[in-house]
């Protein structure tokens, strides 16, 4: 506690052990230290000080013993370590890297992201190599469960803000495509995507028709590099609605088909208007019509619109200034 240098400690004793109870004890610093200096300021050999040359959660583990290579030592239990920082918490993130079930890519890059710059580069490049056999992996599976969601309606009824609380209270962390154009050029892996603001112009039937599947799990077209969807829910919303999604299709058997796989994929479909929204969770009829009576629930988006604060204008921010028409270059 006397050396500012000390970023973070950590400290237990092992007096479970087949040898006499010890201590050990972790230092993080903010800048390197010697271990001579160390051992100086503990009066031991310096022998007794070892830098930790692997991951820092290992070091954290081998306190409680906890890696996999103690597991026939006695294991201690995480309450027992005394630390100016939250040690259990520490643990439980530093299993966050590779863990694809229970955390996104996105969620991954953020936790390496907080890590300290001695160790973030080289967690990046582990993570980045995981997630690329994790994106070749999942393209052999032949069978996936994602719902599919289109939502419509007039421009500023509150489409996106629909999808957004519907990905909120659903607990998916989500991202929202940038670009008509390259639709999927910021997803990182996330459990959702809303598609905003799509067009039938934005995909080849065939490409949509794909990443829509169940039953298959290829790459989309990125500008940047083939991404993998490997979430569990696509919202997409268009003031278009479906029915008259790719039209020029129609006059054509082969057209017809591939748009009646279309209307299969999408599950729940959602059309909002200014003062309510309506929720079909039948889906479409073959011919892109909505099955069965839908729900209502109120619009929440007009409210907020009518709760913010009134702006003030620029004009206001001048109403002092004194300024005659001669004045004025114009």
């Amino acid at each position: 506690m006397n050396y500012k240098t000390i970023k973070q400690w950590a400290y237990i004793v092992h007096d479970k052990d087949d040898t006499r109870p010890h201590y050990h004890i972790y230092l993080h610093f903010d800048t390197g230290v010697d271990t001579a200096l160390v051992a100086k300021w503990f009066d031991v050999p310096e022998n007794f000080i070892n830098k930790v040359k692997g991951r820092q959660s290992d070091m954290l583990k081998y306190l409680t013993h906890s890696n996999a290579s103690q597991k026939f030592k006695h294991q201690y239990d995480a309450s027992e370590v005394i630390a100016n920082f939250d040690f259990e918490k520490t643990i439980e993130e530093s299993q966050i890297v590779g863990n694809f079930d229970q955390y996104s890519y996105a969620q991954q890059l953020a936790y390496v992201n907080s890590l300290d710059v001695s160790e973030k580069t080289r967690m990046f490049t582990q993570l980045e190599k995981l997630w690329k056999i994790k994106c070749q992996s999942d393209c052999l599976k032949t069978e996936r469960n994602i719902q599919v969601i289109f939502v419509t309606g007039k421009s500023g009824t509150g489409k996106t803000f629909f999808a957004k609380r519907l990905m909120e209270k659903l607990g998916y962390d989500y991202c929202v495509s940038s670009s008509s154009n390259d639709p999927f050029q910021d997803y990182l892996g996330q459990k959702g995507i809303i598609l905003d603001d799509l067009r039938d112009s934005s995909f080849e039937l065939n490409d949509l028709l794909k990443i829509l599947d169940n039953y298959t799990n290829s790459s989309v077209r990125s500008r940047f590099t083939n991404k993998v969807f490997n979430g569990e829910i696509i919202i997409i919303t268009s003031s278009v609605p479906i029915k008259y999604w790719y039209s020029w299709l129609k006059g054509y058997d082969e057209g017809r088909d591939s748009l009646i796989q279309l209307y299969r994929r999408i599950n729940t479909c959602v059309v909002v208007s200014e003062t309510f929204i309506e929720i079909f969770e039948d889906g479409l009829t073959s011919t892109g019509s909505y099955k069965g009576k839908p729900k209502f629930v109120k619009n929440e988006v007009i409210e907020i619109k009518n709760g913010e604060k009134e702006k003030r204008k620029i004009s206001d921010l001048y109403e002092k200034l004194d300024y005659n028409d001669d004045d004025l270059p114009f």
